[in-house]
């Protein structure tokens, strides 16, 4: 080799030397950094089990739980080592310096949301306690026994409350209230824990009707230092559709109570007593149903005897020129029932439906004179009647021998009904003979065809039987045609025989 190329070589040796250098110093830089970065991460890595032969504790953290195996001292060491901080609002089951003990449990409690109501009272806090009374010591809030409080919408005993295992989420306490009694006028006081002002009522005994008046309504929630007025209905009676009704009611007048009672007047229905009167303990109240009808009554309309004289009769003979025949007439009634009974009808119209027929009778006026013979030779007559003839003398007369018509009571003395054989008229009596009317017969009222034939006290005849009486002419100016119909004593015996 040359001096030149020894030259060249040391300067080429001189110049690759540096380069060398920096690229050991950049392996070595790179290596510390690396090295140090996993040391770094080495620690931020949890050591569950880096402690062999530590002791065993577990962590309850997030819902999960871990077991670790750790020689450190404390609950605060082991949490910092593990980078366990405790949440906001949160808690630990124990206290950072506690030391850690085998088997231990440590927790980390979050934050809940638990509804606290108080007597309406509503608000929300956050707190890691689970158990009800813990929460409600933590605020402060005492129970008193005739509280009630409901944990989740149970009903919860106080004295079960300190070992609740359920976690609290809604806490309700409805504080008991003193309540002021007014019952109709009455005063007393309760207290009450009821969740409305009817069952306090309920509660304390007090029985109320459907139509008690209470103030505030029973619907109301009770407040402490309430007063609460009870206005009692009136007892009385309802009597309607024949039914009588105990009830109670609270209105001022009978028509309010009957609105109230559900039983109004209908159309021509009225109360007794009147709707305006005040309404009185035990009063009764009668509701009077009332109905009108319109009726129609049919009824019969007796013909009429017409009678008249015919001159082609024979006097006492009896025609009918025409029979008689009932009409009919309709009439309209308004009627007015109270309680199905009929008080009154009013009468509204009546109309003939048929017209009557009137009976016509011909009475006979045609006088035949006829002859009869008497014990003083024959005799005209015009009429003959057959009679129930009795004798009378002054004896049997009271002593009297006065007559009517002023004659002196003797033989030939007749009495007899003026309006079938007039006064003054001459009459023949078989066995007996001819007489006069001048006296009023008596007789029985069941016939008036009946004579009574004077005698004097020393010629008297006993007479009781029927027999004709003929009365003589001459007929006198005014006659009796239509005399009424003959009706017998007794059977027609044969005195009138032929």
């Amino acid at each position: 080799m040359t001096a030149s190329g020894h030259h060249s070589g040391r300067r080429q040796a001189r110049t690759q030397r540096p380069g060398r250098r920096l690229l050991l110093t950049i392996i070595i830089a790179t290596c510390c950094t690396l090295a140090f970065t996993l040391v770094n991460f080495a620690r931020a890595i949890p050591q569950w089990n880096s402690d062999v032969g530590g002791i065993q504790v577990s962590i309850d953290h997030d819902g999960a739980r871990r077991t670790v195996s750790t020689r450190l001292k404390t609950v605060g060491e082991l949490l910092s080592q593990l980078g366990l901080e405790t949440p906001e609002n949160g808690a630990l089951s124990h206290a950072p310096g506690d030391p850690l003990v085998s088997g231990m449990l440590v927790r980390i409690l979050p934050a809940r949301v638990v509804t606290i109501d108080i007597s309406g009272d509503k608000r929300q806090l956050q707190t890691p306690l689970e158990n009800p009374w813990g929460i409600l010591f933590s605020l402060g809030v005492t129970v008193d026994p005739s509280d009630k409080i409901w944990v989740n919408g149970a009903l919860a005993n106080v004295d079960a409350l300190p070992n609740w295992t359920v976690p609290a989420q809604h806490i309700r306490i409805r504080r008991a209230a003193r309540l002021t009694i007014i019952d109709d006028g009455v005063e007393s006081t309760i207290v009450s824990n009821a969740d409305t002002v009817g069952n306090a009522l309920f509660e304390a005994g007090i029985r109320l009707y459907m139509a008690d008046q209470v103030t505030p309504e029973l619907e109301t929630a009770p407040a402490d230092q309430m007063t609460i007025l009870i206005k009692r209905a009136l007892p009385i009676k309802l009597l309607v559709d024949g039914v009588t009704i105990d009830a109670r009611i609270n209105e001022a007048l009978v028509g309010d109570a009957l609105v109230e009672l559900n039983a109004p007047l209908f159309g021509l229905d009225y109360a007794q007593p009147p709707a305006d009167t005040a309404v009185s303990e035990n009063m009764t109240i009668e509701i009077v149903r009332v109905t009108e009808d319109i009726v129609t009554e049919s009824a019969v309309i007796d013909f009429a005897l017409t009678t008249r004289l015919d001159d082609g009769l024979d006097l006492d003979d009896v025609a009918v020129v025409q029979q008689g025949r009932a009409g009919r007439q309709e009439t309209r009634y308004r009627v007015r029932y109270e309680n199905g009974v009929e008080i009154s009808r009013e009468r509204l119209e009546s109309t003939m439906v048929e017209a009557p027929v009137d009976r016509i009778v011909a009475y006979g006026a045609r006088i035949a004179q006829q002859i009869v013979d008497t014990p003083a030779g024959p005799r005209h007559y015009w009429r003959r009647l057959c009679v129930y003839a009795t004798s009378y003398k002054p004896e049997s007369n009271s002593g009297s021998t006065r007559t009517a018509t002023g004659a002196t009571l003797a033989k030939g003395i007749v009495a007899a009904k003026p309006h079938i054989i007039p006064y003054y008229t001459q009459v023949y009596v078989p066995d007996y003979g001819i007489g006069v009317v001048r006296d009023t017969g008596a007789g029985p009222r069941s016939t008036p065809y009946w004579i009574d034939l004077g005698y004097s006290d020393h010629d008297w005849i006993t007479w009781g039987s029927y027999t004709w009486v003929y009365l003589l002419a001459p007929p006198p100016a005014e006659i009796n045609y239509d005399l009424p119909p003959w009706a017998p004593v007794r059977n027609r015996p044969q005195g009138c025989a032929g």
